[in-house]
């Protein structure tokens, strides 16, 4: 069974054409959790509308708004889904027809998949709101722009992952990419996502350190799986994490290979 997990906060009108685009893989999924991070009463009360129009299941989780808690969002979309086999998409994502399929091609016990993306601009956001959402369109949109960064990250991932499992690199080098799919049990090997990260950033970086150390490595399908990321306003943490709440926690001497603070507590 296949569990779809999708971050969301507030986000209705990207949630919606997310939602069209996973539509077209219908028959490679068999339910949709989204999980949100705390929305208000009102948002949910339209989003609750918006997934009455589709014809496969989807679960709607709820936390309280205490933050910015990507993490224990994750956990509660992991806790929450009954697929032994989780894909990882944001809200304001657009999922190609064939990336889905591609994550289950490549799927395999004690590896994680991760998946490529390429970044809108706000005309054609603003166009994607009004239009269809059709194989045709995805495909069109993403002829737009360029293939040469995700061939870069791609041969990046692929020469990262052969330096670690030679010990030749430390596992600080891995990332999950863009989206990114695992079996669900090798996730509960390291007890999910740390909840203690809390903030923008550095809760994907440090389940990627800790998948690595159990032996958990990445196959790369980024130039083969992958999205388009909707336009959205800059927020200006996005790109400086490092700077922010959780660096000196991400950068702790000893990071334990099962968190404390995630799918289970103590």
């Amino acid at each position: 069974m296949v569990s779809i997990i999708i971050c969301f906060y507030e986000r209705l009108e990207h949630l919606r054409c997310c939602l069209d685009s996973i539509g077209l893989s219908s028959g490679h999924f068999d339910e949709i959790i989204i999980t949100d991070d705390g929305s208000c009463e009102k948002t949910v009360s339209k989003l609750e509308e918006l997934t009455s129009n589709y014809d496969f299941p989807i679960h709607h989780v709820w936390q309280e708004k205490e933050g910015f808690r990507n993490a224990a969002a994750r956990n509660n979309g992991i806790k929450h889904a009954k697929g032994d086999y989780l894909i990882f998409f944001d809200c304001d994502f657009l999922v190609l027809p064939r990336t889905i399929p591609e994550h289950l091609k490549h799927a395999k016990e004690g590896r994680f998949i991760a998946g490529g993306y390429k970044n809108m601009d706000e005309a054609d956001t603003l166009e994607t709101f009004q239009s269809t959402i059709t194989a045709d369109f995805l495909n069109r949109l993403d002829k737009q722009y360029p293939e040469r960064p995700l061939v870069k990250t791609h041969r990046r991932f692929i020469k990262r992952t052969l330096l670690m499992r030679l010990h030749l690199a430390p596992p600080q080098k891995q990332s999950l990419g863009g989206h990114f799919s695992i079996h669900k049990k090798d996730l509960e090997r390291v007890n999910g996502y740390d909840e203690n990260f809390v903030g923008w950033g550095g809760e994907d970086e440090d389940l990627g350190i800790r998948l690595v150390r159990a032996g958990i490595y990445c196959r790369s399908a980024i130039r083969s799986a992958r999205v388009l990321h909707l336009w959205h306003p800059p927020v200006i943490k996005d790109r400086h994490w490092q700077e922010g709440p959780n660096i000196q926690y991400f950068n702790r001497k000893e990071i334990p290979v099962f968190c404390i603070n995630g799918l289970q507590k103590p």
